[in-house]
């Protein structure tokens, strides 16, 4: 008989794996008790939700990088499932934010609690630090400074640049991603040429770090701009092919419990999509 499989990847179960390759990934996570703290920023994402990929993409002990680590959503999603984990990000506003949530939350019962709040009735409920690493600088020359294959995985959610932003109606979105360091932010690129120009200098850096045979995984939206829907996310995953990673595949994510409403674009005149939906895109250093 032959041996049992080894998992090299990840310590979930074989049931678990099938369940994580269904293309449609559909959640209903509610806003955490660090959401009004994370909520400034605009684009944060569910820690439950990175924890989820960072679940699948490492096994505990190994070392995760988000190079675009905004209020630290993947940092949090790496204290979920007990990983070590450093973010890079560029605008000092979010990473004041993580670090408050470091200094006043803790994990406890598999969720975010306030620091004062695990000790009720003089009894102290377990629980463990928010330990993720959070660097402030321009993510390529912190890149970098890591040594060649040093990071286990990178899962990262990037400014989408090309002018990201409300168009027809006021208050459209909550983005507040603009900072005072334009010439570095990658989601203040001019246009979607020089967006990628810059995202495939960085990839290259990520390509150098990660280890043979794991993974890049990138959350990315697409966009709909001048009267055309922008496949954003698979031309991202193809500037990424450009630097070397294999595109293995893409999740199509929806997080019900957060989703905006439905807008009346061009209602009883021509279709325009209400895009709900994220590319996470699954790329492999082979």
């Amino acid at each position: 008989m032959a041996g049992k499989l080894q998992n090299r990847l990840n310590d979930l179960d074989g049931r678990e794996w099938l369940y994580w390759t269904d293309t449609l990934y559909i959640t209903a996570y509610p806003p955490d008790a660090t959401h009004p703290l994370r909520k400034k920023h605009g684009a944060m994402k569910p820690p439950e939700v990175m924890a989820e990929i960072i679940r699948f993409f490492t096994k505990k002990g190994e070392l995760v990088l988000d190079p675009f680590a905004g209020v630290g959503g993947t940092l949090l999603g790496a204290a979920l499932t007990g990983r070590p984990s450093l973010g890079f990000e560029l605008d000092p506003r979010w990473v004041d934010i993580y670090r408050t949530i470091q200094r006043d939350f803790v994990v406890a019962d598999g969720m975010f609690r306030r620091r004062d709040e695990v000790i009720t009735g003089g009894e102290t409920i377990t629980s463990r630090s928010i330990d993720g690493e959070m660097r402030q600088g321009d993510c390529l020359e912190l890149l970098r400074q890591l040594a060649a294959e040093s990071i286990a995985a990178v899962i990262t959610d990037p400014p989408y640049g090309i002018n990201h932003g409300a168009r027809g109606f006021p208050g459209e979105t909550n983005f507040n991603m603009t900072a005072n360091v334009a010439a570095a932010d990658l989601g203040q690129a001019p246009d979607l040429a020089s967006f990628l120009h810059r995202l495939r200098e960085i990839g290259d850096e990520i390509h150098r770090v990660l280890q043979p045979g794991r993974y890049l995984v990138m959350l990315v939206g697409d966009r709909y701009q001048e009267g055309e829907y922008v496949p954003l996310g698979f031309l991202v995953a193809q500037a990424l092919r450009q630097v070397g990673f294999k595109f293995k595949g893409v999740r199509i994510w929806s997080n019900k419990a957060t989703r905006r409403p439905l807008k009346p674009y061009a209602v009883k005149s021509v279709f325009v999509p209400n895009i709900t939906h994220q590319n996470i895109l699954i790329l492999r250093k082979e």
